[in-house]
């Protein structure tokens, strides 16, 4: 009986865990989402955040349905462990602890040459250097066209990632990169391609300035797991 008790310990533990990977991953898209967008992209935003809500109160119940099953079927102890193992695998992936394969594209990105009138500090020299700005509404339209997961020069970008400008670099998960900056992207190549066909797009917008954008399709390819575990210290977890 007490190995059962603890499958059932185990089924909440990593249904939570799910629900906290949920909320976290939404969390960090709609802090990305805190940049300056013309109405069109309001729209558009509003309207994937509805769906996305919708989706995530389905997924919810499901996991609700799901521990109650455990509950119900503490005998099958095997199957619940298989089921649980693989939740925490598929956790551990969305959460950049582990390796995680797929379709994509991959965006190579250089700062601009200078030109020989250009003085240091105008704002020529400011529109063909990348700046955490750019890279911040890059990832904004890339995880409203289909990317699930993004890697930058090898460091997977998720809700707890900081980028910002570091003199000729730009910092992510307390690493200074410098450019060229490779951004592999997996998700869905049906919203990826035509985005990154339009004309109207951040990509557009940073060639526009002179800034080197080469891109690649890919029909796999694998990103490695960057993110240490976090373990919280300070989020309340009573159920008060």
């Amino acid at each position: 009986m007490k190995r059962h008790r603890v499958s059932v310990f185990l089924g909440s533990v990593v249904i939570g865990l799910g629900l906290s990977v949920m909320v976290s991953l939404v969390a960090g898209k709609m802090n990305l989402y805190k940049v300056e967008m013309d109405q069109g992209d309001k729209v558009e935003l509003r309207n994937n955040l509805r769906s996305e809500i919708e989706r995530l109160k389905e997924e919810n119940f499901n996991y609700e349905r799901k521990l109650d099953a455990y509950r119900e079927n503490v005998e099958d102890y095997e199957n619940i462990y298989e089921e649980l193992k693989l939740e925490y695998n598929r956790n551990s992936r969305l959460l950049g602890y582990e390796i995680v394969q797929g379709e994509g594209i991959i965006l190579t990105m250089r700062d601009g040459e200078a030109k020989e009138s250009e003085i240091p500090g105008s704002m020529e020299s400011w529109l063909r250097i990348i700046h955490n700005e750019d890279m911040l509404k890059l990832l904004n339209e890339l995880n409203l066209h289909g990317a699930e997961t993004i890697e930058i020069n090898g460091e997977r970008v998720t809700e707890t990632s900081e980028i910002f400008c570091s003199g000729a670099f730009i910092s992510i998960n307390g690493e200074k990169l410098p450019a060229p900056f490779v951004l592999k992207v997996i998700g869905d190549r049906a919203l990826l391609d035509p985005y990154t066909a339009n004309e109207y797009n951040q990509i557009s917008n940073l060639k526009h300035r002179g800034i080197e954008i080469n891109l690649e399709k890919r029909p796999i390819m694998t990103l490695d797991g960057s993110i240490e575990e976090i373990y919280p210290l300070y989020l309340d977890e009573s159920n008060e």
